[in-house]
């Protein structure tokens, strides 16, 4: 089934709500008499407000970090054993007056693998109410979704590169600019995110990972940049409680995180993406279950792509608890379906190497701490049984104090098949090590 009442009419619907976040945003910054200590909430500042003299300045804090990381393989698209090799300095402080706030994380980074020196400004926000709406605008990290590292209807961009490099888990989520506006209603609450230029994920793309080229049959790293479609992106999402139940609706409409579709010379390209989905989270026995569902819905481009994927319906239902002492359990199933998969075969142009019209995955996490929590070791592992590639992301993390931490890991990547997700990451396998120190 089709979600078709947004087809023809998601463009005008998401410049109408653009406008909106504008106009409450312009609304609040001029008027004086929307604001008031009612609005914030005693709840939700406490003390903060209190009469007592205290600076709107936040303490800066943040950490310094140095990273290695190195194949385990000789790679076959040529590609040199450095996957991870960096100095990386955090700095975060923020600004809270009585009617608005600021909030600052930024990254100094130098990265000898490709980069060189970058500055990742992770949040630069404003934060305000206006009557009963709270907003926040600027570069901040959204997400939202019940997954774990499985990601149906959370379309925000996702930092890949990072994340198969052994960076900090939190690496995942990439930053983007946005206008969020946030509703909290007694029955139930309303997100609204407005991204004004779409941002495309941090996608594998030969720079520092080699990946699967169906045109060569093999494994490539061309190092290729693409440009971003100049076009918005709106995400929305309704929630509230039933009971015991956290549940959700979401919607969003932008493009692909990664150039899926191809043009008539074959060139990757982003296509265009509707997604409508929902949540569940629930107390289940001595643990939490959830389930969530999706429908990806690709949208044609007026001929602009020779092909595009294929819509999608996703399922994922998961399931943990703690089953002694500091030692968690989380398992996870997704299940993919291509939906009028036959047409869609017979467009593609290397069909030998598509993906079949079904997908399942599983994972499984397992993480124990121990030494008063100044030890902790965890695996994550991906397996899909019918692609039969895997993912396993073994680490371990040893606090020294309150400043100090140390941890090493591996990302092993492998499967039957050279062109199925994990298989063709199969030479990018590696070894990484961090030290941080706190400040």
């Amino acid at each position: 089934m089709k979600a078709l009442f947004l087809k023809g009419s998601s463009s005008l619907f998401k410049r109408l709500l653009a406008l909106s976040l504008l106009s409450l945003s312009a609304f609040a910054l001029a008027t004086d008499d929307v604001w008031g200590e009612e609005d914030w909430g005693d709840d939700d500042w406490g003390d903060a407000w209190s009469e007592e003299a205290r600076s709107p300045w936040q303490p800066v804090s943040g950490f310094i970090e140095l990273g290695a990381g190195g194949r385990l393989q000789t790679d076959a698209a040529g590609l040199d054993r450095a996957t991870l090799g960096e100095a990386r300095g955090r700095v975060e402080t923020g600004y809270v007056s009585e009617r608005w706030r600021a909030d600052l994380r930024t990254d100094v980074r130098y990265d000898d693998v490709v980069e060189g020196w970058q500055l990742d400004v992770r949040e630069l926000t404003l934060s305000f109410a206006a009557g009963p709406v709270d907003f926040k605008l600027g570069r901040q990290v959204l997400t939202w979704g019940t997954g774990d590292f499985l990601f149906l209807n959370d379309l925000f961009p996702k930092d890949w590169q990072a994340f198969f490099s052994g960076l900090d888990d939190e690496y995942l989520k990439a930053p983007t600019n946005a206008i969020k506006a946030s509703y909290f209603g007694e029955k139930a609450s309303l997100d609204l995110v407005w991204i004004p230029r779409f941002e495309s994920d941090n996608y594998l793309n030969g720079e520092r990972f080699s990946f699967f080229n169906p045109a060569v049959g093999g494994p490539v790293a061309p190092g290729f940049s693409l440009d971003e479609p100049s076009d918005d992106a709106l995400a929305a999402r309704l929630f509230g409680n039933l009971g015991s139940v956290e549940w959700a609706l979401y919607g969003y409409w932008g493009y692909t995180g990664q150039p899926e579709a191809a043009d008539s010379q074959g060139q990757p390209r982003f296509s265009r993406l509707n997604t409508y989905g929902a949540s569940a989270l629930l107390p289940l026995g001595p643990g939490l279950f959830n389930l969530e569902a999706a429908l990806h819905d690709q949208q044609s481009a007026g001929g602009e792509l020779a092909f595009t994927p294929a819509d999608k319906v996703m399922l994922l239902v998961g399931y943990q608890q703690e089953l002694i002492a500091n030692l968690t359990l989380g398992l996870q199933y997704q299940f993919e379906d291509l939906q009028d998969y036959s047409r869609w075969l017979a467009g593609q142009p290397y069909p030998e190497f598509a993906a079949g019209s079904e997908r399942h995955l599983m994972t499984l996490r397992l993480d124990q701490r121990l030494w008063q929590d100044k030890l902790t070791l965890s695996l994550f592992a991906f397996y899909s049984p019918t692609d039969d590639d895997f993912y396993l992301r073994p680490k371990v993390s040893y606090r020294l104090d309150d400043q100090w931490e140390f941890s090493g890991g591996f990302n092993l990547m492998g499967g039957e098949e050279d062109h199925t997700f994990f298989g063709q990451l199969a030479d990018n396998s590696n070894a990484w090590l961090r030290l941080r120190s706190r400040y």
